[in-house]
């Protein structure tokens, strides 16, 4: 099995280049035979994967960057059948890693993968909007949080606080702001279930983020019961409530301890329409996918193999 590197040096302002250093070393010290690509722009990692992973062949894929860098070449992967994925965090969030629950460093993970043929298949998400769709492995989201990720992604604040590893902390930070100057919308959600079909008009509508992993943003557990093996999404939708008192939940909201409060919703789902009256931002994994009024989310169940837990 071919083992191919996708390597972004840029994540967590340049600190990454540090990691990969240490994953060279690691992989000519035990004489590992390897390719490795260098990200240097967008969608990069993408075409990385889509060319790895488009020749029948099965190949071992490890890819090291931010959540970022990991969407990417999860959108390039051609064949899933083949691929066995390892994501290897240097990000400033790394919330794919940590919701996959893959302990240690990103050498430490190199090495239980390397170290063994057995892997797990969890779940991935689809976000599909009117131009296409794009798959996501944390979380895919409309409304404020997906606006609080087009902005972390040139924030200078973001930046700063790499330097002292609290580029976390940006997410929280900018949802304040966000949550008091953003404008909501009303509108449709239909959900689909276990073969059941729900429908919910909504009003003043904060965001809705479809969940894969327990937590995005930095940490934030937005469905502390969501696993990405369950076989299904769990959606947060917030809605209903003023900007006060939507603010005055963020502590519950950072400590995961929000299920029940009226105007936060959580609900479980194999697929997702949401229909808005105004054109909201949308996300997955924190990139920016554009300004849409109707969108859908689905899960796609046992999807990726992933080696290195």
């Amino acid at each position: 099995m071919k083992n191919v590197f996708i390597v972004n040096k840029a994540s967590r302002t340049g600190r990454a280049a540090l990691v990969w250093q240490e994953l060279e070393e690691y992989l000519n010290n035990n004489n590992i035979s390897y390719e490795a690509n260098f990200t240097t722009g967008p969608f990069d990692a993408t075409r990385f994967a889509k060319e790895a992973t488009s020749t029948g062949e099965k190949v071992a894929l490890f890819v090291m960057g931010g959540d970022g860098t990991l969407n990417e070449a999860l959108n390039g992967i051609q064949d899933f059948e083949n691929t066995i994925y390892t994501p290897l965090p240097s990000g400033s969030a790394n919330d794919f890693v940590y919701g996959l629950g893959m302990e240690g460093t990103a050498v430490e993970i190199l090495d239980r993968a390397l170290a063994t043929d057995k892997y797990k298949s969890i779940d991935i998400g689809k976000v599909i909007y009117p131009e296409g769709e794009r798959l996501f492995g944390v979380s895919s989201g409309i409304g404020v949080d997906a606006y609080v990720c087009l902005q972390a992604l040139t924030s200078k604040l973001k930046k700063f606080l790499n330097k002292f590893h609290l580029g976390a902390a940006t997410y929280g930070i900018l949802t304040v702001g966000d949550i008091f100057s953003m404008p909501f919308s009303d509108g449709k959600i239909t959900t689909h279930f276990e073969g059941k079909e729900t429908k919910k008009n909504v009003r003043r509508t904060i965001f809705a983020a479809a969940m894969n992993c327990k937590a995005e943003g930095g940490g934030v557990t937005m469905a502390p019961k969501a696993k990405p093996d369950s076989g299904h999404l769990t959606a947060f939708c917030a809605h209903d409530i003023s900007r006060l008192k939507c603010f005055l939940l963020l502590p519950l909201l950072v400590a995961g301890k929000h299920e029940g409060k009226k105007g936060f919703d959580l609900i479980d789902f194999d697929k997702i329409d949401i229909e808005l009256k105004d054109k909201m931002c949308v996300h997955a994994d924190g990139e920016h996918v554009g300004f849409y009024d109707k969108i859908s989310f689905e899960c796609l169940p046992k999807h990726l193999k992933v080696r290195g837990f």
